[in-house]
């Protein structure tokens, strides 16, 4: 399977490539980055495009990807580094059109977006203003899937991404220095008392993946954590979804 990724010197995506790179259903991955990706150097597996605008997908590049199945799109930034119009251009805007580009590469195409915790498609007075944002995303998205046959769209709320123990740590990025001190602080209590909020990041990656690979069926509404017919899929059904794959991996031992 070939998968199509963005966001691959961040954190998400590195945590995310680094699983791909061991994933045996994928077969090719297709960065696409402004930047050279370290952790893809000389792997046979990946083919890394420089790309410079994430609103413009010409021929020539969906000729590249014409026969990927599946999109993870780990792109974004913090909405206190960028000016409120540049965070809603890389939050919501680009998102949206490789969506709408990609979904004539393959029928099925499941397009992953990372979105996270506090995002609401519907929101309240209580929604932060990145939560508003996300969740303009999410809506977005869900209403092209539903003029759009071929798309199959999932958007996941991660929490707290965790990246300690992660074996890739050296390819991600250095964390901003007051950061670093307020997740010495608080990073323990969440990992203790609010596990629900945590997503460690080697375990993300590997739900990422899966879904991609997973053929875009619509999860039940019903679960905790699943919301928008299945599409929305917060923090807690994500660590459900892998506490289940490894059940299922220590039964088959």
């Amino acid at each position: 399977m070939h998968i199509i990724l963005t966001g691959a010197t961040g954190l998400i995506g590195t945590a995310t490539l680094h699983h791909i790179l061991s994933a045996p259903k994928v077969t090719k991955v297709t960065i696409l980055s402004r930047r050279l990706v370290p952790l893809a150097a000389n792997n046979p597996k990946v083919v890394t495009i420089l790309h410079e605008d994430y609103t413009s997908y010409p021929p020539a590049l969906l000729a590249d990807l014409k026969d990927a199945e599946a999109c993870i799109w780990a792109q974004g930034v913090s909405i206190n580094d960028v000016s409120k119009e540049e965070y809603e251009k890389i939050t919501v805007d680009y998102p949206l059109a490789a969506a709408k580009a990609f979904a004539g590469l393959n029928d099925p195409f499941t397009f992953v977006y990372v979105s996270g915790e506090g995002a609401a498609v519907t929101p309240t007075r209580s929604t932060p203003n990145y939560g508003l944002v996300k969740g303009r995303a999410e809506a977005a998205l869900l209403a092209l899937q539903k003029v759009t046959p071929s798309l199959r769209h999932y958007s996941v709320r991660p929490g707290y991404v965790d990246p300690s123990g992660h074996p890739a740590q050296e390819f991600m990025p250095a964390r901003k220095w007051w950061l670093k001190g307020l997740e010495t602080v608080v990073a323990p209590p969440l990992r203790w008392f609010w596990s629900g909020m945590v997503s460690p990041a080697g375990e993300l990656g590997e739900v990422l993946t899966d879904l991609a690979v997973g053929g875009g069926e619509r999860f039940d509404e019903r679960e905790k954590g699943v919301e928008e017919e299945g599409r929305v899929l917060g923090n807690v059904w994500l660590r459900k979804l892998s506490a289940m794959k490894a059940a299922r991996g220590k039964g088959s031992e």
